[in-house]
């Protein structure tokens, strides 16, 4: 039987990261010194990217402003092979994103919300699941629209045609201001909740994660140092993470969602899966940005499903 790659619909943000590592604490009214980098990002963008190199086929909707900022993503979209069906928005700028980031490697973000790129359902034709075998998306796309109607329309047609729909809500500070029971009464049931602890807590509140199991059929929670594990009703999974010196851990949970789904959706088992996460998020800790070089990031890793 012939093999085809893993086909993945990616919907949401696509942003340039400015991070910022301070050498020392910062001196507010002065000056410290450190690295400042200009780097490719966006939630949704890296794994769509990451999901590419990976040896998926990844289809990335999102938009850009109709700049010099939106023609470099483009074109770095296109060298990494990434199918984009991005709209380029005349009068607003590009995403970006400021990133603060510890000596620990933790990061705070800063997205600028003054000028927004927003979805309607008109930006999500359900023509784009023709040629997908599952979709993912994010909360950025949600909090930035501060709505989840765009998405409705595809959604539906989805699940009628029993497409596997994955999500990572993104912020545990962005779902408390939306409201998570709000969020998960409108978004409807998932097949995939990729979550870190502290946005599964955000949505369960005082109950216990098992309670996200009326929503969503496996639920994938990434833990940091701790690994990952992932739960479905009356089964579990748990993968220690790969030690490595950390120096910044931004994006290092969307190449989690990436070698995750690629592997999953590949016909990998769960436990392969979280191994496939752990590896490659434990890879972009390593490095600077969301996008580092894959160099022996995809050496080993998800095959192409049947």
């Amino acid at each position: 039987m012939a093999v085809r790659p893993v086909r993945l619909l990616a919907i949401g943000d696509v942003a340039w990261d400015i991070l910022v590592r301070p050498e020392r604490e910062l001196v507010w009214g002065s000056d410290v010194f450190g690295a400042v980098e200009l780097m490719p990002g966006g939630a949704a963008a890296n794994v769509a990217v990451w999901a590419q190199r990976l040896g998926a086929r990844a289809t990335l909707v999102g938009k850009v402003g109709a700049d010099t900022l939106g023609e470099l993503m483009l074109r770095h979209l296109r060298d990494e092979g990434v199918t984009t069906r991005i709209a380029e928005v005349a009068g607003l700028p590009t995403l970006r994103i400021g990133i603060v980031i510890d000596p620990q490697g933790e990061h705070g973000f800063v997205i600028d919300h003054t000028r927004p790129l927003t979805f309607s359902a008109d930006d999500l034709p359900t023509s784009l699941l023709d040629h997908a075998d599952a979709v993912f998306f994010n909360g950025y796309a949600i909090f930035t629209s501060q709505s989840t109607e765009f998405l409705h329309p595809l959604l539906t047609a989805a699940r009628r045609r029993q497409i596997p729909v994955a999500f990572d809500p993104s912020s545990f500070a962005l779902i408390r201001a939306f409201g998570a029971a709000r969020l998960l009464d409108e978004l409807g049931p998932l097949d995939v909740l990729l979550a870190n602890s502290d946005e599964v807590k955000a949505l369960c509140g005082d109950a216990p994660p098992s309670s996200l199991h009326t929503w969503t059929k496996l639920l994938v929670m990434k833990q940091g140092a701790d690994g990952a594990a992932a739960y479905r009703a009356g089964e579990s999974w748990c993968d220690s993470a790969v030690p490595v010196p950390v120096v910044d851990t931004t994006g290092a949970g969307d190449a989690f969602d990436a070698a995750f789904l690629v592997e999953w959706l590949g016909g990998g088992s769960v436990e392969r899966a979280l191994a496939e996460g752990n590896r490659l998020g434990a890879h972009v800790a390593r490095h600077m940005g969301a996008q580092a070089a894959a160099t022996d990031a995809t050496t080993s890793g998800p095959t192409p499903r049947a």
